[in-house]
């Protein structure tokens, strides 16, 4: 497609009713020039006064603190931040009560991270609007504003024979990903026709489900300004399909239901720009070294700025993130910069080597999986892995088969055996996503990358 999308009035956003919400987006707005010394500062005093919090109100981390030798005071530069634990899923889990602050107002929240194992936290009243704020302060850059036209493909229970509603207080057409039938996506192409979006937010596993559905039939939809994508890694080849369907740009964010860091895509360049003002974000290797050198990879480990509620400081996320540098060239936002996503922990396959393998290496723009419409990868134990896949029509098994073991003995050669099962549908995981990777295995016990 390459005609213009419709220039649109915008509609009243329920979120610029929140005093929280806009007086957060002010402050990222009005610091969005900060120097590099600048954003240092900030950050720094945001580490003391998160550290000093919750040493002097959530016992855990005290006890944490004083058993490292550590107190609010060794923070006396940035650097002094790798002086303090790690912390984990695991060890905030045990003791959730002790690593949280007593406030009104605090709610308990949960996710399970695609791990399928519950984290629960407490977020502080003001917590969720200074996230939806960062996240529309990041997608302005692109050229979103509240109260854009917008269609939501997302993990949405929606109790109504079309799954689809309309939400007039953002302006939204929401439609659930539970429900991805062919007929189904040809409901929501139609209506998207009647409504007129101008952007598209989608998971991508949900969004690339969409538009291989529109690629094989030849039907179109009407034109974006763009399609932004969260909540799960976007790779190559998704968001080259998105791109080459929908005719638009495909935009991505970094973030987590642990409100602890945030990225989001440059306005010029497809690599994430690490908010500041939100969290604190190092890249750990797996002996607890600070990635430094462009090309680097680690962990993200995460320290959140806008969570009272349970502090998460020097927390292990358990995503991995290639490092480009400071500051962008193009923007010239003096912000750490990451060239991609990794993935998630769980998101790696473990080979009979013993080594590990993100899913990026195995999706990447290439035509492995042209002639599956979905598929899923399972593994319970080292070297084996189960490929369900659903294939297009008129793909036969023995070609489909063939042609990805060729493709994957190319990448991984002899390292992974695969069975493969046809199946007729993929079973949506949590908040409707399509998980490409069910992993069994405790990741965390192999210590060697493949990237």
């Amino acid at each position: 497609m390459t005609d213009e999308p419709p220039q649109r009035a915008l509609a009243p956003h329920a979120d610029l009713d929140n005093p929280v919400y806009v007086g957060w987006k002010r402050f990222l707005d009005a610091s969005a020039g900060w120097s590099a010394q600048e954003v240092e500062a900030y950050q720094l005093s945001e580490l003391r006064r998160v550290v000093a919090d919750a040493f002097a109100h959530a016992p855990a981390w005290r006890t944490l603190y004083e058993s490292h030798g550590v107190t609010p005071s060794t923070l006396q530069t940035l650097d002094d931040v790798r002086r303090l634990p790690t912390v984990d899923k695991r060890l905030v889990r045990e003791q959730l009560e002790a690593f949280s602050i007593a406030m009104d107002g605090r709610s308990r929240t949960a996710t399970s991270g695609g791990t399928g194992v519950p984290f629960e936290l407490y977020l502080d009243p003001q917590a969720f609007a200074k996230e939806l704020a960062s996240k529309a302060h990041q997608y302005e850059r692109v050229g979103w504003r509240e109260g854009d036209p917008q269609l939501v493909l997302r993990g949405l229970p929606i109790d109504s024979p079309t799954h689809m509603t309309f939400v007039e207080p953002f302006n939204e057409l929401r439609c659930s990903s539970y429900h991805l039938s062919p007929e189904v996506m040809e409901q929501y192409r139609q209506a998207a026709f009647e409504y007129g979006p101008l952007w598209l937010r989608c998971y991508p596993t949900v969004g690339d489900l969409f538009a291989r559905f529109l690629e094989d039939t030849g039907r179109p939809f009407p034109p974006l300004k763009g399609i932004l994508c969260a909540s799960e890694n976007l790779y190559d080849a998704q968001r080259a399909r998105l791109g080459r369907v929908f005719g638009a740009r495909v935009f991505s964010h970094y973030g987590h239901y642990e409100l602890s860091a945030l990225a989001g895509f440059c306005e010029y360049r497809d690599t994430y720009h690490v908010l500041p003002q939100y969290g604190y974000a190092e890249l750990l290797t797996a002996d607890g070294r600070l990635v430094t050198e462009p090309g680097g990879f680690g962990e993200i480990v995460a320290t959140s700025f806008i969570n009272r509620g349970t502090p998460l400081i020097r927390y292990r996320t358990g995503d991995f993130a290639v490092l480009e540098g400071w500051g962008c060239r193009a923007c010239g936002r003096p912000y750490q910069v990451w060239s991609r996503l990794q993935g998630r922990a769980h998101e790696f396959l473990v080979t009979s080597q013993g080594t590990l393998v993100p899913l990026t290496a195995m999706n990447e723009h290439d035509d492995t999986f042209d002639e599956v419409r979905e598929f899923q990868i399972e593994q319970h134990e080292p070297g084996i892995v189960t490929f369900r896949y659903v294939p297009r029509r008129g793909a036969t098994a023995g070609d489909v088969e063939r042609h990805i073991l060729a493709g994957l003995a190319s990448k991984l050669g002899e390292t992974l055996a695969v069975r493969f099962e046809r199946v007729s549908s993929i079973a949506r995981g949590g908040r409707g996503k399509h998980p490409f990777m069910i992993q069994h295995l405790r990741i965390s016990a192999h210590r060697h990358l493949t990237t």
